[in-house]
């Protein structure tokens, strides 16, 4: 071969490698397509993921719509800019945390979703995330569910979405039954989720992700909702793995209970609860300014309406009418139980008085509480009625059990699953939080750094937390890869089962464990308590 034949080869080469370099550098902002119209993302705030933030995956549930099932996003023209988040769902937070929360503010069109993926070329798995906040608060923007970390050390797409919240996700209503096509109300938070999940098959393989490889996996009320997409049969075939991060799958009422809850928000606004021209004028934030507050028993739960659910997830799963695909699922150590101490007759309670203050708070008889004692002995417990107390209300009844009862219910259909406890605490405050409520997600997501919890974690006690995440991050990831959270390097994770039931502890030593729940599971089965007791 000749010189000049060598050097146009050369020339060639050289102008392949640099477009080559080009199309990388450029990979974020290339426009994808979806089946409402081309979108263009941004390289991420960590090198090698690339973000699209505000997707919109339906219309906005407003008007004429609110409190009506989802319906797909309206096409557009031309190439839509998606590099910020959009705005969060209507919710009774202040002001400034809205302004923390989202640039976009708050708004009835809210349903928006977020991906990241690595910035690389192939097909990876599918993490779809679901956020918490009791039902009635929360976004998917919230720094500490950035999914950037998570994709580009993960190899994995990342989706993040918004859904109705409060009485918006949960007012039901028998005009709203008698309108709708499927005799459905009080669950759009779950056609929400439901309609995202759609979105996601339809539309992710063009961002890199497999549509027949998709992980939900979410905390608190997004743990909750995992449960309750668990066992609904109109997510059937959308999601292949499932993990629930303090959650559960007991949480949900009657429709009678609801439409009661949906009255005293209907009468207080002057408007009757079938009157829904009345109620579909009214502004926003005068319907949230009416609604009940707290969580259980207001009707921001999920409603058994015979169409998203039959019952509890928790029965449904017993029954067999479930989903069957891998379930993962834990909870942390403390979970709320440090909060009862913030009530001087509770925080001062004296052992001599431990049974007492249960019976004569009217919430247990003298033989219930004689057992409660039997099974939470205050030697176990620094010998402290509320650490006592903490732990059997505020983790045990709400969030163990509640997972533990799903997942036996589940392995013993032959379904693979996994069980964990969070335990680690060495951080600031910790003495004072413990292994608290939502104090996983930065293991998870690798955010330790992001809000809120960059006030927990600083350069001095982050690196044993960043080697703890780097296992349990593995374990989600190779999860949501396989079905199965082991690994070639991390510590053996035994499958859990009702014959052997075991679960693995996170902390400075990741290890196994026997459960020993099962005595003080079936104790709170046979004495639910829906709310925190009023020991105060």
């Amino acid at each position: 071969m000749n010189k000049g034949a060598w050097t146009i080869i050369l020339i060639w080469a050289a102008v392949w490698c640099c477009d080559l370099a080009a199309r990388a550098d450029d990979q974020c902002e290339e426009p994808v397509a979806t089946a409402s119209g081309l979108v263009r993302g941004t390289d991420a705030e960590t090198p090698g993921a690339c973000a699209w933030r505000g997707i919109p995956f339906a219309e906005p549930p407003a008007g004429e719509l609110r409190w009506k099932a989802p319906r797909l996003a309206p096409a557009w023209s031309g190439v839509r800019e998606t590099t910020e988040f959009g705005p969060m769902c209507v919710q009774n937070v202040p002001g400034p945390l809205v302004k923390l929360e989202s640039k976009a503010g708050m708004s009835e069109d809210c349903l928006y979703l977020n991906v990241w993926r690595p910035k690389k070329s192939g097909q990876f798995p599918v993490m779809v995330w679901i956020h918490g906040g009791g039902y009635t608060i929360g976004v998917s923007s919230t720094p500490m569910y950035w999914g950037d970390r998570l994709a580009a050390e993960g190899d994995v797409v990342v989706v993040s979405t918004n859904y109705r919240l409060n009485l918006f996700g949960f007012f039901s209503s028998p005009a709203l039954l008698s309108e709708d096509p499927n005799q459905s109300t009080g669950n759009y938070a779950f056609l929400d989720q439901v309609a995202a999940l759609e979105w996601v098959r339809d539309n992710i393989e063009n961002f890199g992700g497999d549509p027949d490889n998709v992980t939900i996996f979410g905390e608190s009320a997004g743990g909750l909702s995992v449960c309750t997409l668990y066992a609904t049969p109109i997510a059937r075939g959308l999601f292949h793995r499932a993990i629930i991060e303090s959650g559960g799958c007991g949480l949900s009422e009657d429709l009678g209970l609801g439409y009661q809850n949906a009255r005293l928000t209907a009468d207080k606004v002057g408007c009757g609860l079938e009157d829904l021209e009345c109620l579909r004028a009214l502004p926003a934030r005068k319907l949230i300014a009416a609604m009940p507050k707290g969580m259980a028993r207001n009707g921001n739960v999920p409603h058994h309406d015979g169409h998203v659910l039959t019952g509890t997830p928790l029965s449904m799963i017993r029954e067999g009418n479930y989903n069957r695909v891998p379930l993962l699922a834990g909870y942390n150590r403390e979970e709320f139980a440090n909060m009862l101490k913030l009530y001087p007759k509770i925080k001062y309670t004296r052992p001599r008085d431990y049974e007492k203050k249960l019976v004569e708070g009217g919430m247990m008889s003298p033989e219930t509480a004689s057992d409660f004692a039997r099974l939470y002995p205050l030697g176990e417990y620094q010998n402290r009625p509320v650490v006592a107390y903490g732990h059997a209300f505020a983790v045990d009844n709400f969030f163990a059990c509640s997972t533990h009862d799903g997942l036996v219910s589940a392995s013993g259909q032959g379904t693979p699953t996994w069980f964990y406890r969070f335990d680690y605490d060495h951080m600031r405050f910790g003495k004072y939080f413990g292994a608290a409520h939502s104090f996983e997600i930065p293991f998870v997501f690798d955010n330790f750094d992001r809000m809120p919890m960059n006030a927990f974690y600083n350069d001095k006690n982050v690196v044993p937390a960043r080697e703890l995440s780097k296992t349990m991050q593995a374990y989600w990831v190779n999860f949501a890869k396989t079905g199965n959270p082991n690994g070639p390097g991390l510590p053996e994770w035994p499958e859990f089962s009702a014959e052997s039931p075991r679960l693995q502890v996170f902390d400075y030593d990741v290890r196994a464990e026997d459960v020993g729940l099962s005595d003080r599971c079936a104790f709170w089965a046979d004495h639910p308590m829906e709310q925190m007791p009023d020991l105060k």
